[in-house]
């Protein structure tokens, strides 16, 4: 298994960024509305993305083998890596999306709801970053522990 290259993060959540700009651009355009960010999408990412710091944190005696600590079984630090993988491309997936949706809200800033929805964007998108963060330091201590198997 290759681990995630952080360059194809930034590709998605480039990508992302566009669409979810575009989708906010034509639906103000369109309707003269900002699109509506759910608060709650700011604190899941927030509350994912400190589960899984905390996760990475308290595995990391086992992963790197440290004396007294069981490690992990193989199988398990593998599977660990594939979850930290989807974490870090989904996170990818969220973050361009709500930042582009944020970038778009500047502009209707001026109004209430305008601004609440830039806001909550901002939050999901930089509590995607620490998902995706959080996930990449996880997936790369278990790669690092499968390969010295």
């Amino acid at each position: 298994m290759r681990q995630t290259k952080v360059s194809h993060l930034v590709v998605i959540f480039a990508v992302l960024g566009a669409i979810g700009w575009a989708i906010t651009v034509i639906l103000q355009g369109q309707s003269g509305r900002s699109l509506p960010v759910p608060g709650l999408a700011a604190a899941a990412m927030w509350i994912f993305g400190i589960s899984f710091a905390l996760w990475t944190y308290f595995a990391k005696p086992r992963l790197r083998r440290l004396t007294g600590e069981k490690p992990f079984p193989p199988l398990a630090a593998a599977r660990i890596a594939v979850l930290a993988m989807a974490a870090s491309r989904t996170g990818a997936v969220i973050g361009g999306f709500y930042l582009g949706v944020a970038l778009a809200s500047i502009s209707n800033s001026s109004t209430p709801a305008g601004w609440s929805a830039m806001i909550a964007a901002f939050l999901a998108a930089t509590g995607s970053v620490l998902v995706v963060v959080s996930a990449l330091w996880l997936e790369s201590m278990c790669v690092a522990r499968n390969s010295n198997d």
